[in-house]
């Protein structure tokens, strides 16, 4: 089950609760979609199913037993102590530290002047990835909100980084090489600017100023 709760936070990006805690009825096998209602910030997403995914998911249901995706690993996220607080979401981040630790990650570094380690890898490593995949591959911002459901500082760090390496590369194509023609270069330069899903407004500056 904890690869199941592994493969959902890889191809949706959605934290560990909602992970956990998914539901069949929020499983739409038939048409490849998932349905999230974010127990953090209430917003609702729904987010298509990677094919590996959808395979990981077809052999979960053949174990189905109750409502939940992972029944035993919500049953023990919804554990409780004697007062009746909640203790199970602790015990499920221990284990799955313990999985990305047993597969040869470091979760924690040692800091100075500091008796424990600092915990730095961890389950929501996964939506910082996510975020930054998408991001690479030129997903438009709007896209990746929509799945992660939050214009969060995750989403906003990787696309500046993006929208920096994009006007540098502007520059460049503007630059070019001493053999190439500063009509050609211009060329390459709009090419690039076109192919950008959502190019910044500094982008979209330098693109009419070479057009004219």
């Amino acid at each position: 089950e904890l690869k199941v709760v592994f493969y959902i936070g890889m191809f949706t990006g959605q934290r560990l609760k909602d992970c956990v805690l998914l539901q069949w009825q929020n499983v739409d096998m038939e048409h490849h979609k998932i349905f999230v209602k974010q127990f953090k910030t209430g917003k609702e997403v729904s987010i298509p199913i990677a094919p590996l995914l959808y395979h990981v998911l077809l052999e979960a249901q053949e174990r189905k037993v109750d409502a939940y995706v992972n029944p035993k690993v919500a049953a023990r996220y919804k554990q409780t102590d004697k007062r009746g607080k909640c203790i199970g979401d602790g015990l499920v981040n221990i284990d799955t530290m313990r999985v990305i630790r047993w597969i040869g990650v470091e979760t924690s570094v040692a800091v100075e002047g500091r008796k424990k380690k600092t915990t730095v890898l961890g389950f929501h490593s996964l939506r910082h990835s996510f975020a930054s995949f998408c991001a690479e591959a030129g997903v438009p911002k709007a896209v990746v909100t929509s799945i992660l459901g939050a214009n969060s500082e995750i989403i906003d760090s990787f696309y500046t980084h993006v929208g920096e390496d994009a006007q540098r590369a502007a520059v460049e194509a503007i630059s070019g090489s001493a053999e190439s023609t500063p009509v050609a270069r211009i060329k390459r330069a709009l090419e690039y600017i076109a192919s950008i899903p959502e190019p910044s407004a500094e982008l979209l500056a330098i693109e009419k100023i070479l057009k004219n």
